[in-house]
């Protein structure tokens, strides 16, 4: 109907969309006995549309572009390229470092927008197996059965000592200088990261550490140590967050053992099932840009 308007006739229709004039004729009688009303004037010198006509014409060729909008959009979705995608993040992630992964493909495919959700280690897989999210920035390793991880960089851990700390003279210690210390982490995932790291570098250096956890988020354990109540172990990352005010009261010591230096693995994780296009178009972004 959209063509015989533009056209101003039946035989242009016809000849616009490479069709019988007889067939379109006939397409235009049954639709207005359907509706049962006229809506086009037939005339010697053409075929307009009635007021009613016109109406309808509006509204005929805004679902037409709906439709194709739709259909252009469902395409696009297909093929991974326009979707929203939900990250969650392990809310001890350091600012700035998923963008550092996540934008270059953004601005590559501007037709995907992402949506990002921060909570906890243990909160952040339950909305990935819940299927709320569909992929999840962590720590690493993540040891659940359906889920698959890649790695994306790692954070040396390093002792964070008072400048008055008898190791505070040197730049590196090793696991067993530390068997005296008081360590104090925080009631967080990083809490919980460390103090497991510990755990397992004492048990390999022969101590039992002593440990305080104490119910405040791992970056102000910071503030523990410069008064003095103990040492703590953090990321490297974490340590840019530090204004030089209070980087200035301590002493940042690398602490390695036979296996060298300890790091903090962070990695991207997903649902092993997921058979969304534009996750694996993702997830094989960040393999080459890894290898890169």
């Amino acid at each position: 109907m959209c063509a015989i308007a533009l056209q101003g006739s039946i035989h242009g229709a016809a000849r616009a969309l490479n069709s019988k004039q007889s067939a379109v004729s006939r397409s235009l009688r049954l639709l207005e006995e359907r509706v049962g009303i006229q809506l086009f004037r037939r005339t010697s010198s053409g075929t307009t549309p009635t007021p009613v006509g016109e109406a309808f014409l509006r509204q005929a060729e805004a679902l037409l572009h709906d439709t194709n909008t739709l259909y252009e959009y469902t395409r696009r979705c297909a093929f991974g390229e326009s979707v929203i995608v939900s990250i969650g993040i392990q809310s001890n992630i350091p600012p700035g470092r998923v963008s550092d992964f996540i934008e270059p493909y953004r601005i590559l495919h501007p037709g995907i927008s992402f949506i990002y959700r921060d909570a906890s280690h243990r909160d952040v897989i339950s909305a990935l197996f819940d299927g709320i999210v569909d992929l999840v920035i962590i720590t690493l390793p993540l040891n659940e059965p359906g889920a698959a991880t890649l790695p994306l960089w790692s954070d040396r851990i390093v002792a964070v000592t008072p400048t008055h700390h008898p190791l505070a003279s040197s730049v590196t210690t090793c696991w067993s200088d530390l068997q005296e210390a008081t360590f104090v982490f925080g009631n967080d995932d990083t809490g919980e990261d460390m103090h497991t790291l510990l755990k397992r570098k004492a048990s390999i250096a022969g101590f039992l550490p002593t440990v305080r956890r104490e119910e405040i988020r791992s970056l102000r354990t910071i503030a523990l140590v410069i008064n003095g109540h103990g040492i703590t172990l953090m990321p490297t990352g974490w340590l840019a967050f530090f204004p030089d005010t209070i980087l200035e009261q301590v002493t940042v010591l690398e602490v390695r053992d036979g296996d060298g230096f300890s790091h903090l693995d962070y990695g991207i994780g997903w649902r092993d099932r997921n058979s969304s296009t534009v996750v694996h178009k993702i997830l094989s972004f960040l393999r080459k840009k890894n290898i890169e």
